[in-house]
């Protein structure tokens, strides 16, 4: 890997690395190669321009040690040092969905921003085709009855179900939701694909075939039960 990278630099074909925070810092007593890299290959350190910190929260959440408990990935507060050792010139952005003042405070510290020179986006999650409403829950989410909603008692005969995401805790009730709702669909209508569970547990080929099929607008495949969405690769 390091030689790699020091090829790829010297031909200047890489644009971007995509990296994780242990692979920047000194882990179990070990310097990683790719940190081995940046503190060794001058070169290297000279065209880095700008670092991106997705899911900056993890700062927090997962670098900092909090409730007396240890930081579960204390690599995620060393990025500062990496900071360090690029320079002020190297611009750093810390990107999240999930910024409360306390933590925004931690990724100012962390990263060691200067509060003068901040520039601070703060964009809207609201979109023109999203409308949003709550549902109140009875008992608890295992109660699928909770759920009835997406399939009408009196279900028209040209009724087209519209393309729904339902989440879920955990793939038992991924599984047991899909069932519940397909059960709910008139009998002609059962069992016809229209609902699907989707979660880790199953082969890429079902990933992938679920995945095409809730994409395309004229597809029976309306309702998707799952405990996430991630593309199959």
């Amino acid at each position: 890997m390091l030689q790699y990278l020091c090829a790829r630099t010297s031909a200047k074909a890489s644009s971007a690395l995509i990296v994780q925070p242990e692979q920047l810092s000194m882990m179990a007593g070990h310097l990683p190669r790719l940190t081995r890299l940046v503190d060794r290959n001058r070169l290297f350190r000279k065209r880095i321009v700008r670092v991106c910190v997705d899911e900056a929260h993890f700062i927090y959440t997962a670098g900092s040690d909090l409730y007396g408990l240890p930081a579960f990935r204390p690599a995620w507060g060393k990025l500062g040092e990496l900071r360090v050792k690029l320079g002020k010139n190297v611009v750093f952005q810390a990107l999240s969905g999930t910024q409360p003042e306390h933590i925004k405070r931690t990724l100012i510290k962390h990263l060691l921003f200067n509060e003068g020179e901040l520039c601070h986006i703060k964009l809207s999650s609201n979109r023109p085709n999203t409308v949003y409403a709550t549902h109140p829950i009875i008992g608890d989410p295992s109660d699928y009855r909770n759920i009835d909603f997406l399939v009408p008692e009196h279900f028209p005969v040209d009724l087209q179900l519209p393309k729904t995401l339902v989440f879920h805790d955990n793939i038992e009730e991924c599984t047991s939701a899909a069932i519940h709702i397909n059960n709910r669909l008139p009998q002609r209508l059962r069992n016809k694909e229209i609902v699907r569970h989707y979660h880790g547990g199953m082969s890429k080929q079902y990933l992938t075939e679920v995945y095409e099929e809730f994409s395309k607008s004229d597809s029976s495949c309306s309702i998707v039960s799952s405990n996430s969405l991630s593309i199959p690769t």
